[in-house]
């Protein structure tokens, strides 16, 4: 199994995919703050200090103008750079509130803004931190005085334009925790599907080399004692042979009845290595759609080969480890066979569209059921009689069809049969010529 990351590592991630979405919010606070001074300075007719009000703003958008920049250029977001950039903008923030009244300003309510994207995006420490910097930041509003001009002690007339000011900054804050951090979390859930999926891929090729590694192993240190057992039964039946009697010929036909095994200790060893390692050390080549259907019929039995009915076969050239290929299909093809009566046909199409190749076995036998299902594909799984198999094909097919940046899937029901589809991506089509 594939390590699982560190757990420092997931605030680093979580920033990552963060700081683009801090940027975009940046450039809505700014846009949001150049608003609300027009409106303050134009529909309630609030006397602000213009050229401090306008210094802060513009310092807003020259930092984000160069983090937009180096985002651009290749950076890559940190936990620390993260809460730096939300620090910087808190303290900016309490300059602005300073200067446009103060404790009394409405948009005070803002500040949670900040907090909940620290929470999101941040690790326990800097949210905790950046929570204590707002929480400093509009205390110091009570302790320094507001700036002369601002409204800021009129509780008389104001009380009215202060209420309707409040209600504008609720449903502002709101909106934007809001957007923002469902925008947010869905980005980093991505990030998070896409990091599993990696790490499923990962263990899917441990898993493969192990297998790789198990019947290379197997065949190595087997392979010289079924040799000796070979030759030296073999020796036994030419010597029994050798002067024949009725007494002895029992122990000829266990003689041959050994050497027969042996074989098929030897074949089986040598499926074993092929499916584990095959498709690792060959080269993909040019392959028409129907040299594979041909190729696979080929591999199966005569009588096995005629159940099989040939669908859709487009005729296109890809690029593929083909004899893996072939030895994947064949082995889906045997499985429907198994799991239909004796007599009935298996369908096999193999065509090319829009989502890439398509390889699809389509039987009509009795289905798997919901648990089979699940397992369908684990290795070592197989619903097979003993010595019928070892539950390796589907693991391998789905291994294959990964390694060639495709997918491997199954659908069935209790009697409604099963279809076993590869598909591969069209990439590796370079050319169609039409449809056979």
């Amino acid at each position: 199994m594939a390590p699982m990351p560190a757990k420092e590592a997931w605030p680093q991630s979580r920033a990552a995919v963060g700081l683009p979405w801090l940027v975009r919010l940046r450039w809505g606070i700014v846009a949001f703050e150049v608003l609300v001074v027009a409106i303050a300075v134009r529909a309630f007719e609030v006397a602000l200090p213009a050229g401090a009000v306008t210094g802060c703003l513009a310092i807003a958008t020259a930092s984000n103008l160069g983090l937009s920049r180096w985002l651009r250029a290749g950076g890559r977001g940190s936990e620390a750079l993260c809460g730096a950039v939300l620090g910087f903008d808190i303290l900016l923030f309490t300059g602005i509130l300073h200067l446009s009244g103060g404790p009394w300003n409405p948009f005070t309510i803002l500040y949670l803004v900040y907090i909940t994207l620290a929470a999101v995006v941040l690790g326990p420490r800097w949210t905790w931190t950046l929570a204590a910097l707002a929480v400093l930041g509009y205390a110091t509003l009570f302790l320094a005085p507001a700036s002369p001009g601002t409204g800021a002690h009129d509780h008389g007339a104001g009380v009215s334009a202060h209420l309707q000011g409040m209600w504008i900054a609720f449903v502002s804050a709101a909106a934007l925790v809001t957007y923002f951090v469902v925008r947010l979390t869905a980005a980093i859930e991505r990030r998070d599907t896409e990091i599993a999926a990696v790490r499923e891929q990962a263990a899917h090729s441990e898993r493969l080399a192990s297998l790789t590694t198990l019947a290379a192993g197997a065949a190595h240190e087997l392979g010289s004692p079924l040799a000796t057992i070979a030759v030296v039964a073999g020796e036994l039946e030419r010597a029994l042979t050798g002067s024949p009697r009725p007494e002895t010929e029992p122990l000829v036909a266990d003689a041959r009845l050994i050497r027969a095994e042996l074989e098929r200790c030897r074949r089986i060893l040598d499926a074993m290595a092929a499916e584990a390692g095959q498709a690792a050390g060959e080269v993909p080549a040019p392959v028409t759609l129907r040299t594979l259907v041909d190729e696979t019929l080929a591999a199966l039995p005569e009588a096995e080969a005629r159940r099989v009915a040939i669908g859709e076969v487009s005729a296109a050239t890809v690029v593929v480890p083909t004899r893996a290929l072939v030895h994947a299909v064949t082995g889906l093809v045997r499985n429907a066979l198994d799991a239909t009566r004796a007599g009935e046909p298996v369908e096999l199409s193999v065509r090319v569209d829009a989502g890439g190749v398509r390889v699809r076995v389509r039987d009509e036998g009795p289905g798997m059921s919901a648990e089979v299902m699940a397992r369908a594909g684990e290795p070592f799984f197989t619903t097979k009689p003993a010595g019928r198999g070892f539950g390796l094909g589907l693991f391998l097919t789905r291994a294959l069809a990964e390694q060639l940046g495709g997918r491997f899937a199954i659908t069935s029901a209790p009697g409604a049969g099963a279809t076993a589809e590869i598909t591969l991506p069209p990439r590796i089509v370079p050319r169609e010529v039409g449809h056979a």
